[in-house]
């Protein structure tokens, strides 16, 4: 910050303030208490109280240091922004962590800085930074992409020299709104020069232009920000611009990344102004490498021509996964992979176990399915998800997953143990490309209507025609596949789970223990190489039975765990304590000796945590309890 820090503590030494006195003394000046504490028996790092404006504003006189804290007063708005230059870090000068300098509320609620049309918090070649309990309000935004503001709510950006990186900058519970370029934007500019250890956690991210987070790096540098994790963020109504050059719109965005994972996440309503044909995307990754996406939830994600998908591992992306998501209602594709001419192709992924269902409402959309496998992408696993289709309305090719060659041919990919639906007409496959895709063991169900894929510009109206027309669904010339209904729990429907990210409202999606589908798919260790990863959508250990299941649900054949239980005489009730599983009920059933049982109400749909059932037993007798599954 300004030099005339250097004058703010001339004064405060006068006052007995001393940076390596081991005394706790406060010194009042314009509304910012400043209070020196000792760290680490070397430097007393100090709190520094804004209560007024002009405290506020005095925060950008003073350089900060390792351990420092800034704390705002809880339930008060203060104008104007916080900037932090490159002395104000928490970092030595290699950008290695020393004591994270913490910028907070305190006392009740959480204190807003209202930044108008610029950004609220400005970091600048630093590290070593906490930010958290915080509202950030821009200008605002209008639904339809206009604003006064072209700046972040939380900026971070590094251009140091030597490929340098600042390490620790954590953010958490924060609301970012209205501002006209990104909600949270952190950077490096200079080679591989940026940070490390990037965390951005449980905060609400709204109503911004472009983007609501979005990490970036120098173009074509995969490695500018290493150790990204983003979870349990809500990240919605980003409405992009229409005159945009560039894809604009998208939730979370990572580039520049090796090493990031997204999870508990929900990315919902973004991009309706896009006009582009790129983008935008809920929660996507390009020139980056390692990313996890797991645990998300996407929907309502729109376009006017360009993604509008869910998930995404776009160009120059390499060995990532995508697990355990669910995507819907989206007018692109449910989950995304796209490549260009070398080295921009995606290569290297998985794709396993997620949900997509409603996807691809928008046929203008070059991506929109509940799979897009598109142009230069290679190396793929596509296993264990389960993707529902309804045709969308005035279409029937849009299709449940599609493979398709624009400049490049999609190669080297697996296709194997998926549950393919559609439901009022729509294709269940679309195939346009002459490199390897091998497609084994998958599940295609027209429900209603009539079996329909296209491969190569040739319709085919039967699993039998396929594999005469084209070779698919065979391996060493024995048939795999089916053509059977999966035979779900229930019928699923649009709308989010029931809690956030929480797959326990998607029980629609789980099979039947009478499904054809159950132990029917094949090893893929066995026949590909693939291991398979350790449960299902759900949580459900794999494997259970005698084989594998198709598609993104593994049916449970172990006995419900019953963890205590106990009998209160007072009111004579009976309570268990079981293990419950995540959209599932499980039978209860009650004996007085062990050989008659009498069938009890179920227990209510488990989330995962440890539940408790209550009875009321007629009195005389011991009563014995089971858990059963049906």
């Amino acid at each position: 910050m300004s030099s005339s820090n250097d004058e703010t503590w001339r004064k405060s030494t006068a006052f007995g303030v001393r940076r390596l006195t081991r005394l706790r003394v406060a010194v009042v000046a314009c509304g910012c208490l400043f209070v020196p504490l000792l760290l680490g028996g070397v430097a007393a790092a100090k709190d520094y109280y804004a209560t007024t404006q002009t405290g506020f504003n005095a925060l950008n006189s003073a350089n900060f240091e390792p351990g420092d804290r800034i704390l705002l007063a809880g339930g008060t708005t203060f104008t104007g922004t916080l900037n932090l230059g490159s002395q104000d870090t928490g970092t030595d000068a290699l950008g290695n962590l020393i004591a994270p300098i913490l910028i907070t509320s305190y006392g009740t609620g959480r204190a807003t800085i209202a930044a108008g049309d610029g950004v609220a918090i400005n970091g600048y070649n630093i590290g070593g930074i906490e930010i958290s309990n915080l509202i950030l309000t821009g200008s605002g935004v209008a639904a339809n992409g206009t604003t006064t503001s072209t700046k972040s709510g939380i900026s971070f950006y590094c251009d140091a020299p030597a490929n340098l990186k600042f390490r620790h900058v954590y953010i958490d519970n924060v609301e970012v709104s209205g501002f006209g370029s990104r909600g949270i934007s952190i950077g490096g500019y200079n080679g591989s020069a940026g940070f490390d250890d990037v965390r951005i956690s449980n905060s609400n991210i709204h109503d911004n232009l472009h983007a609501g987070i979005e990490i970036y790096g120098y173009p074509g540098i995969t490695n500018a920000l290493t150790n990204v994790t983003i979870s349990n963020c809500n990240v919605h109504h980003q409405p992009g611009k229409a005159a945009s050059s560039g894809n604009t719109g998208s939730g979370i965005v990572l580039a520049g990344v090796t090493g990031g994972v997204v999870d508990h996440c929900v990315s919902h309503d973004n991009g309706a102004n896009n006009t582009t044909s790129e983008g935008p995307v809920g929660i996507w990754a390009y020139h980056s490498a390692n990313i996890v996406f797991q645990y998300n939830e996407v929907y309502g994600t729109q376009t006017l021509g360009g993604d509008g998908g869910g998930f995404d591992f776009d160009i120059g992306t390499t060995n990532s996964v995508m697990q355990y998501n669910y995507s819907h209602d989206n007018d692109g594709a449910g989950f995304l992979l796209y490549g260009v001419a070398d080295p921009e192709a995606s290569t290297g992924h998985v794709i396993r176990y997620n949900v997509s269902y409603n996807d691809g409402r928008d046929s203008a959309s070059g991506s929109a399915s509940g799979i897009s496998l598109s142009n230069n992408v290679r190396d793929l696993s596509v296993y264990g998800n389960t993707v529902l289709l309804p045709a969308p309305s005035g279409s029937t090719s849009i299709p449940a997953i599609k493979c398709a060659a624009t400049n490049q041919q999609p190669d080297r990919i697996v296709v194997s143990n998926n549950n393919f639906v559609t439901t009022g007409g729509s294709r269940l496959v679309s195939l346009y490309t002459t490199g390897t895709v091998t497609f084994a063991g998958n599940n295609y169900w027209s429900s209603g209507s009539t079996f329909l894929v296209q491969d190569g510009g040739t319709n085919y109206s039967s699993l039998a025609a396929w594999r005469t027309g084209k070779g698919r669904e065979k391996l060493n010339g024995l048939n795999t596949g089916f053509n059977v209904d999966p035979l779900f729990q229930a019928t699923p429907s649009s709308g989010g789970s029931t809690s956030l990210t929480s797959p326990a409202g998607l029980t629609a999606f789980k099979l039947k223990r009478t499904s054809p589908l159950v132990d029917a798919g094949l090893d893929l260790k066995v026949k590909f190489g693939i291991n398979v990863g350790p449960t299902d959508f759900f949580g459900t250990r794999i494997a259970q039975g005698a084989g594998y299941e198709v598609g993104a649900h593994e049916v449970s054949m172990e006995a419900p765990a019953i963890k205590s239980f106990s009998f209160s005489s007072n009111n004579r009730t009976a309570t268990l304590r079981y293990q419950s599983e995540t959209g599932t009920s499980f039978l209860v059933r009650r004996s007085s000796d062990l050989r008659t049982w009498t069938d009890l109400p179920a227990t209510a749909a488990g989330d995962g945590s440890v539940m408790e059932y209550t009875d009321t037993p007629p009195a005389g007798v011991k009563w014995f309890y089971v858990l059963a599954r049906e």
